[in-house]
């Protein structure tokens, strides 16, 4: 009977958990967009201010544009920052916030942040073990209806392991974020972004960004709790 409380409850988390995600990306693009007109101080793009960034701490990034809106982001892979279309060409305080953020990312590689090179290994396991999720239960839905469930049953071991390996994923990155952030924040002001109103709002966008991968934590938590009591109702029937 517990096991099976546990099962509706963990339904019951997916469902809040999922929400608080969905709330976390419109305060993300609430904040994003009540500042992305607001020109900063420091009077520079985001390429600009990546590059001078990049110049600065002698790291030599490569900085280049990228498609979309707020898809930013860092990659250790060729040593570049990527630039959303909506921040590469503007001088805006989000814009600022966000690349220095990506920035912070760069400089935890450059730094050899133990963290950070942990989320590496364990995102990577995650994505290729994320993409086995589908064809495992499919597979397993067939295994059930041919033999009787014995082979099928395994699935839910596999869906364990999966959602155990995501949870670990959202739980070491977001460290590695608030880190990138609080990097960000001093970076902003070292160069003479310290004006009240730019410390406040890139504090706004920096925390709504952080929410969200709060929120991808506590989704794939409860996605495990969602497959462990399956799990444990399965073992005890």
């Amino acid at each position: 009977m517990e096991y099976y409380l546990g099962y509706i409850l963990s339904g019951v988390a997916i469902i809040i958990s999922v929400i608080i995600a969905l709330v976390a990306q419109v305060k993300v693009n609430n904040a994003f967009n009540k500042y992305k007109d607001v020109p900063s101080s420091l009077n520079m793009t985001g390429r600009e201010l990546a590059e001078k960034l990049s110049q600065d701490n002698n790291l030599g990034l490569t900085v280049r544009e990228c498609q979309g809106s707020l898809t930013d982001h860092y990659d250790p892979r060729d040593k570049s920052i990527n630039i959303s279309q909506s921040n590469f060409n503007n001088n805006s305080i989000a814009s600022q916030a966000i690349v220095a953020h990506e920035f912070g990312h760069a400089m935890q590689d450059a730094e050899g942040y133990a963290p950070y090179k942990v989320r590496q290994v364990v995102v990577k396991v995650s994505n290729l073990v994320s993409r086995m999720l589908m064809p495992l239960l499919i597979i397993g839905i067939v295994l059930q209806v041919f033999l009787m469930g014995i082979a099928g049953s395994l699935v839910i071991y596999i869906s364990v392991a999966i959602y155990a390996v995501a949870v670990i994923a959202n739980l070491v990155t977001l460290p590695v974020e608030i880190n990138a952030s609080s990097r960000a924040k001093d970076m902003l002001v070292r160069i003479g972004a310290g004006s009240d109103e730019e410390v406040q709002a890139t504090d706004k966008v920096l925390n709504a960004a952080a929410l969200t991968y709060v929120a991808s934590l506590m989704v794939s938590l409860a996605y495990f709790l969602r497959f462990l009591f399956l799990l444990l109702m399965w073992r005890r029937d």
